[in-house]
């Protein structure tokens, strides 16, 4: 069981690194791309409460020891909000503002 923590949390913190450079590459990058260096659409938004959800879990974890029932309830908001940022589309137009698509 530790075993598979610990590798969890590896993932974790891989993911995070990929994360922080993804939205490093959008800030940087996103001026050529899109005319503007950071586009505060829902994509940007779930993705930033996502880094930081991670940020929290990883602080948590080395400076609280957080294990079990909260890494995992903290990992499962980071991975939720994921899923909005990327796949969420129609969800936020529909369910959040209340548009029609």
């Amino acid at each position: 069981l530790r075993t598979l923590e610990r590798l969890t949390f590896r993932f974790v913190y891989a993911g995070f690194v990929l994360l922080s450079a993804t939205l490093l590459a959008g800030l940087f990058f996103g001026e050529a791309i899109y005319g503007s260096a950071w586009q505060w659409n829902h994509k940007t938004v779930f993705s930033v409460l996502a880094w930081v959800s991670f940020a929290s879990l990883l602080w948590g974890r080395r400076h609280f020891g957080w294990r079990g029932r909260v890494a995992v309830r903290v990992l499962y908001l980071g991975c939720g909000l994921l899923l909005l940022a990327y796949a969420g589309s129609r969800f936020v137009l529909e369910v959040v503002l209340g548009r029609s698509v």
